[in-house]
């Protein structure tokens, strides 16, 4: 088999890494929220314009210690994929510490090359601490992984542990420790530059993977979420309804259906304005209510329901009171000055996995209906 030419491989690796950074930037120009993409951009533009660098110095024959620039670029590549990953997943930035290692390789990687009249021992040192920086960064996809699951944090997580390794095999590979003549060592880095440009088509993959999920998450939230309170929609509410009657659990969910009393005076006394704060607020009391695994919805105009999942025995009156409660006992401070709002609340607790949540919702409604009829600000069971 012929050997790998070691500055082809350069000048592809070049080549797609430019063409990336070119397509990451026009990605991040669009997506102007998205600030992750523009240290992703920076992670390929920093190794293809380093790896320009050294093709320059290489060029005009600059002292020999200017070469090492190429060794530098997936350090830096590595810095920018750490920190705008941990800008993807919401964490703090914390790149002082980072910076601050990155710069001191560097430094370090050009004291080692005047002083040695060498480039390996730089190419080992600069590949260790990409592999230092990769690590955390694999951590970090791998732990998100764990929460959210999908493709393509499992993607970015493995190509980053591979990475890493990668970088440590192919740092002990170019050392005199394995490598015994100089043309072993540009054969083993070879193949190592060969495997680094499939991980990094590879990255760049997963990055699209990962906007891609996080735009068709964030079209579903539109889609189910109700925007003037915040709160679960109809459609929402249908669909985790149907799955929390499916589980089958050993205390069924119980449905809470209420609704705001004589709303239609509060928009024709005060105006719509007025009416949708009365309603925002309401959301925001519901929220305010109950546990983080109940669900609070909107489903449309003044009219609001509440689910939980998995209620103790006997609670139907006491829950539906605290619901009463949170909208009844405080007035709402709205544009037109404080207003006292109550709710009428029909509750039923579904009878099993096979009862319909149609079914279900039909005895809530009834029962709110009852609550209506006997006067309202009250909580009326389904029997």
């Amino acid at each position: 088999m012929e050997p790998l030419h070691t500055e082809t491989l350069l000048r592809v690796f070049q080549l797609v890494t430019a063409m990336l950074a070119v397509a990451t930037v026009g990605g991040a120009w669009h997506l102007k929220a998205e600030r992750a993409l523009w240290f992703w951009a920076g992670a390929f533009a920093a190794a293809a314009l380093t790896q320009s660098a050294r093709a320059l110095a290489m060029a005009l024959e600059a002292p020999r210690s200017l070469w090492v620039v190429g060794h530098q670029g997936g350090l830096l590549a590595a810095l920018l994929l750490l920190l705008g990953l941990r800008v993807y997943l919401g964490q703090p930035l914390r790149w002082r510490l980072p910076a601050a290692f990155t710069a001191a390789v560097c430094a370090g990687s050009f004291a080692l090359t005047v002083f040695t009249d060498q480039f390996w021992p730089s190419l080992v040192l600069t590949l260790l601490a990409s592999a230092a920086l990769t690590i955390p960064a694999a951590h970090a996809a791998l732990q998100a992984w764990r929460v959210q699951r999908g493709f393509p944090l499992s993607l970015l997580a493995g190509d980053l542990i591979l990475s890493a390794m990668l970088e440590v095999a192919r740092a002990l590979a170019v050392s005199p420790l394995v490598a015994d003549t100089r043309a072993q060592l540009v054969q083993y880095n070879a193949i190592g530059l060969l495997l680094m440009i499939a991980l990094v088509i590879g990255q760049a993959l997963a990055m699209l993977l990962l906007l891609q999920d996080r735009a068709l998450r964030q079209i579903e939230q539109l889609i189910e979420v109700d925007v003037l309170t915040g709160l679960l929609n109809r459609r929402g509410f249908d669909e985790r309804l149907r799955r929390l009657l499916r589980r089958n659990s050993p205390q069924p969910p119980m449905l809470a259906v209420l609704d705001v009393d004589h709303f239609k005076n509060i928009n024709d006394t005060h105006g719509h304005a007025v009416g949708d704060m009365v309603l925002s607020a309401v959301g925001a009391r519901l929220r305010e209510a109950l546990r983080p695994q109940d669900l609070a919805v909107r489903l449309g105009g003044e009219e609001f329901a509440v689910i939980w999942p998995g209620p103790e025995s006997g609670a139907a009156r006491r829950l539906g009171e605290r619901v009463r409660e949170s909208i009844s006992g405080h007035p709402f401070h709205t544009s037109a000055g404080p207003l006292r709002v109550t709710v009428s609340v029909g509750v039923a607790q579904a009878h099993g996995p096979d009862e319909p949540p149609e079914a279900l919702f039909s005895r809530a409604d009834a029962a709110l209906y009852d609550a209506k009829r006997g006067g309202r600000d009250r909580v009326v069971l389904s029997g």
